[in-house]
């Protein structure tokens, strides 16, 4: 497999490079990205159009509690805007406009305002998802941003060493001082006045309304990053160099406050309990912190590079984590949950179901699948399901899929129940299809031979030399079914009857997936493209710098074929006006 890096370099990242029973369902919502396709050299050529349904929670770096009720983040590599509600279910917000989202905030206009950190501008989206984007010559590397006292939005510019501020009209002023240093957070502190942290002088800036500047220096502030107002009106901020929270009051002095918990404090947040509640990137871990100094150290499932952090309408503490791409909730008691992207993770088997909705399986987290061609993701796991590859549609209405990790057969209902069926003749199963003689016919992979199960669970197990490392299966419109021998580089059909042809050609190059369109001909999927081939052995591929690394392919109810891009962790749609 090729390895495709998502992670765009930056000087603000610095700091990241351092340092059988019924499923339990999870709900989000996934967003529709179009890209354009072009044809690839083949035997024949057609145009198309590529649909990406991919991660929503993708690096996201800060978050807020919005005007909503929801908490409102920002996914710096898809470069995206998400909302969570407190219940969990995710929703993604992109843009044109939208490019590597830093900061986030609510404007005093009810709308979320965002600073495009890779594309120097300013963002607004309201609670409906309506984006304007604002540009100015002197936003540059925008990272951090916040309300003001004064009605406008402040923003720290970290590649111009300067401090924004933005009408909610989009007026932009820009405000340069000798002592601003790459500036990253700020808050609005007692007076009116903005303050923030220099992280490349370490030091701790003040800013009026009307643009006067004050620097503080002390030997303790050592890689400033976030900054928050505390009880009292005193500023609180993390040292990620030194590993230490700091606190500076109106007049400037400062203290500092070490424990061994504190590992690379990214951002700081007040929590409805009194105490200073900041994120651990390299601990992997939640901290809080008295206005007296006392540390708790705060650890739970999947803390993975914590990065921002804030109150949540529910009186608990939200975070993200930027490596494990998901979003947190912590209790004021400790108590961890972690809410994750929209249950596709290393995307194998796609099929249409009985509910007219395409289900396909996790290898990455052993569960299935259930997106909507809306894009409404719901996600299923339970015990039996192990390495799921394959997914099909079975006669009685059911999902059939091949179980890699323990050598079984699963079904599951579109309610979400899950039956295994294990036994003789299934030795590493991967491709499924409902056959036209009333079973399920799957693909041994490990055991190079066809075999077929009945609803009832008996197994019967076909061989052959043009059999060879066999992956996906289904079945044609010839009433034969059609496979991929991904170790011959060609596709195989096999008669109900167990009489194999094979079939090889240019356009043809590892094969893994394969699905039957109503117009007669075959698609499959190469490494790096999409493959057509009529049941004569015609061949058309599709290429497009989209496709990555697609496994399975169906044919969806809206007439295209949607398909698994294991290396995009993305579901992918492609349409066409081929003709057979």
């Amino acid at each position: 497999m090729r390895m495709v890096s998502r992670f765009a370099a930056g000087t603000h990242r610095r700091s990241l490079v351092r340092a059988a029973t019924r499923a339990t369902a999870l709900l989000v919502t996934v967003p529709l990205v179009t890209l354009g396709l072009s044809v690839g050299i083949a035997a024949a050529q057609r145009s198309a159009t590529v649909t990406s349904y991919g991660n929503t929670i993708d690096s996201p770096t800060a978050i807020v509690a919005g005007p909503d009720g929801a908490l409102w983040f920002t996914n710096l590599s898809n470069s995206s805007i998400g909302r969570i509600t407190t219940a969990g279910t995710i929703s993604n917000f992109t843009d044109p406009s939208i490019v590597g989202p830093m900061a986030i905030t609510v404007g005093p206009d009810g709308a979320l305002w965002f600073t495009n950190n890779l594309g120097s501008s300013i963002g607004r989206i309201t609670t409906a998802g309506a984006v304007t984007d604002y540009t100015d010559p002197s936003v540059f590397g925008a990272e951090g941003i916040v309300a003001g006292p004064d009605g406008a939005l402040w923003f720290t510019n970290e590649f111009n060493n300067s401090i924004g501020r933005i009408t909610t009209a989009g007026a932009v002023t820009n405000f340069t001082d000798p002592s601003i240093d790459g500036p990253n957070g700020i808050a609005v502190g007692l007076g009116g006045a903005l303050w923030f942290t220099n992280a490349f002088n370490n030091s701790i800036g003040r800013i009026t309304t009307a643009g006067a500047v004050t620097n503080f220096t002390d030997p303790s502030i050592d890689g400033p990053k976030g900054i928050a107002v505390g009880p009292g009106g005193a500023l609180w901020f993390t040292n990620e160099i030194n590993n230490s929270i700091g606190r500076i009051n109106a007049a400037g002095a400062v203290t500092n406050f070490t424990d061994p918990s504190i590992n690379v404090p990214t951002a700081i947040a007040a929590g409805p309990d009194g105490h200073l509640w900041f994120t651990n990137q390299s601990g992997a871990s939640i901290g809080d912190i008295t206005t007296t100094g006392t540390v708790t150290d705060h650890r739970g499932p999947r803390i993975g590079g914590p990065f921002a952090i804030t109150a949540g309408p529910d009186g608990a503490l939200w975070y993200t984590n930027f490596f494990d791409n998901s979003v947190g909730r912590v209790t004021t008691a400790g108590d961890v949950t972690t809410y994750t992207g929209v249950g596709i993770s290393r995307p194998f088997g796609i099929t249409v179901g009985a509910d007219g909705a395409l289900w396909f399986t996790n290898e990455g987290n052993s569960s299935i699948g259930r997106i909507t061609t809306k894009g409404t993701v719901t996600n299923y796991a339970a015990g039996s399901i192990n390495v799921p590859t394959e997914i099909a549609a079975g006669p009685d209405g059911a999902l059939w899929f091949t179980n890699q990790g323990n050598n079984s057969i699963g079904r599951i209902t579109t309610t979400g129940t899950v039956t295994k069926y294990i036994g003789r003749g299934i030795n590493g199963p991967v491709g499924i299809a409902a056959g036209p003689d009333g079973a399920l016919w799957f693909t041994n992979r490990a055991g190079n031979s066809i075999g077929r199960i009945t609803v009832t669970g008996k197994v019967t197990t076909y061989r052959g030399t043009k059999i060879n490392r066999p992956y996906a299966i289904t079945t044609g419109p010839d009433h034969a079914l059609w496979f991929t021998n991904s170790g011959s580089n060609s596709i195989g059909r096999i008669s109900v009857t167990g009489k194999v042809t094979n079939y090889t050609g240019t356009g043809i190059a590892r094969p893994m997936g394969i699905a039957a369109r109503p117009n007669g001909a075959l698609w499959f999927t190469n490494q790096g493209s999409i493959g057509r081939i009529t049941v004569t052995g015609k061949v058309t591929n599709y290429t497009d710098p989209a496709i990555e690394d697609p496994v399975a392919i169906a044919a969806g109810p809206d007439g295209a074929l949607w398909f698994t891009d294991v290396n995009r962790g993305a579901i992918e749609v492609i349409t066409t006006k081929a003709t057979p």
